[in-house]
């Protein structure tokens, strides 16, 4: 049976039904007329340098185009982000090195932050400090403490931080209605979640080459250690760099664990115990790669995490997807279907008529967008967080750090530390490198 779309669900619960408003928040601006168009800049337009091919930040150039003022572009190679002002911007946007330039603009309302994940924490307070409105992508951090910097700067802040996990919006809400589908009870009480990630990618080793003339090496280094340049570590393939990434595990978990914290209402929790094992591209030392020219994330790995309720996630590189598995059913979600018996039991069972709205706090959106730039149009509270992700990803680096001490570990969710574990405590922070410490605001 074909899945239940967003255009069958809301005919089936949602019609002849007044909209959920979410209380506004302080940020919203009564001032700002109903024609009056954002200022945008995007920084980091993730290009794929070897195949000139477009990446995350110019796709988001273009959703943003329509809806907003795509005023400047920033990214250390000149190549790209003169390739991303072309194809994306029509040209208009102005060209950028150096992001603290494009903060500097008081003109700019809000940034989408597009980088590779070692640099999202930095420019993102610094952006909020500034008085930006921020749309980062995932996954949000490098380790767990960058994630608590964010919570504490977004609190300390009145503007917008929106994180690209657009699975809770997009895909004609079909993760949003799995999610739906759990807190209604239509499975009992969930006992396993299997996670489904594609594996991630070995290579090396690779040689070192003469830094492109078109790229700022050190800036893209940023708070990183220095180390010889070499293609491979650059541009699309970062993800596969413990020092800039954390592999599959963070890139798609970042996604599919969102989701699954979320139906299980731990979206401001975490797990217990994580145990699992996984293929590297090189051996580790105390969680350590001991080689510098391959690639160093997990290439294959099957890792259990266990909450206080008694649920299971078990986190696996294969078929991508998610299946939630209850006392009384189980059905399955990825990008491409929700199926299922509880699903092919909507149309005679539908869901509480106001239950997507509720979920997702208001109307729902047409992109992730879109979405931005409402919350930050009208105050409406952003679905996809920095606290609630900030979680997620913590339960993310938790399994690679498990995978990567190669043992159990034990987590207090309450007080974000590990249990009695001085060495695994040391993988909460990393070490900034000179010149790159997050500004104080």
């Amino acid at each position: 049976m074909r899945p239940i779309l967003r255009r069958d669900f809301l005919t089936q619960s949602l019609l002849g039904t007044a909209a959920f408003v979410a209380a506004p928040l302080r940020h919203a601006d009564a001032s700002r007329s109903a024609n009056e168009r954002l200022s945008l800049a995007v920084i980091g337009t993730g290009w794929r340098s070897d195949i000139r091919r477009q990446g995350r930040g110019i796709a988001l150039v273009r959703q943003a185009m329509p809806l907003t003022d795509v005023v400047a572009i920033c990214d250390v190679d000149s190549r790209a982000r003169e390739f991303a002002n072309a194809r994306a911007a029509q040209g208009k946007a102005q060209l950028f090195e150096d992001y603290r330039e494009v903060l500097n603009r008081p003109e700019i309302d809000a940034v989408v932050i597009a980088t590779p994940d070692h640099w999202h924490a930095k420019i993102a307070i610094e952006a909020l400090q500034a008085g930006k409105h921020v749309y980062c992508e995932k996954p949000m951090t490098l380790t767990i403490d960058e994630g608590k910097q964010i919570c504490r700067a977004v609190r300390a802040s009145d503007r917008v931080f929106l994180v690209g996990t657009q699975q809770r919006t997009e895909y004609d809400q079909r993760f949003a209605q799995a999610v739906a589908l759990v807190r209604a009870g239509r499975i009992g009480h969930v006992k396993r979640i299997s996670i489904g990630v594609d594996p991630g990618l070995a290579g090396g080793p690779f040689s070192t080459a003469p830094v492109p003339p078109e790229l700022n090496w050190n800036l893209w280094q940023g708070p990183t250690p220095d180390v010889p340049y070499r293609p491979e570590r650059c541009h699309w393939t970062f993800r596969w760099w413990y020092e800039y990434s954390g592999g599959k595990v963070t890139d798609w978990g970042a996604h599919h664990v969102d989701i699954a914290q979320w139906a299980l209402g731990m979206e401001h929790s975490g797990p217990t115990k994580i145990v699992g094992t996984a293929e590297h591209p090189v051996p580790l030392k105390e969680g350590r790669p001991t080689r510098a020219d391959s690639y160093n994330t997990a290439t294959t790995f099957n890792i259990d995490i266990e909450f206080s309720q008694g649920t299971t996630m078990n986190v696996h590189s294969g078929a991508n997807g998610i299946l939630f598995e209850g006392e009384t059913g189980r059905f399955f979600v990825n990008r491409g279907r929700l199926s299922g018996a509880p699903v092919e039991a909507l149309p005679q069972n539908p869901l509480p008529v106001h239950a997507l709205e509720e979920l997702l706090g208001g109307p729902v959106p047409d992109s992730h967008m879109a979405h931005f730039v409402d919350c930050i149009t009208s105050g409406r509270r952003p679905i996809s967080d920095a606290f609630t992700h900030h979680r997620t990803l913590s339960t993310c680096h938790l399994a690679n750090l498990a995978i990567r001490l190669q043992r159990p570990l034990s987590w207090a969710p309450d007080q974000e530390q590990f249990v009695n574990d001085p060495e695994a405590n040391s993988f909460l922070s990393r070490p900034v490198r000179d010149g790159f410490e997050v500004a104080r605001g």
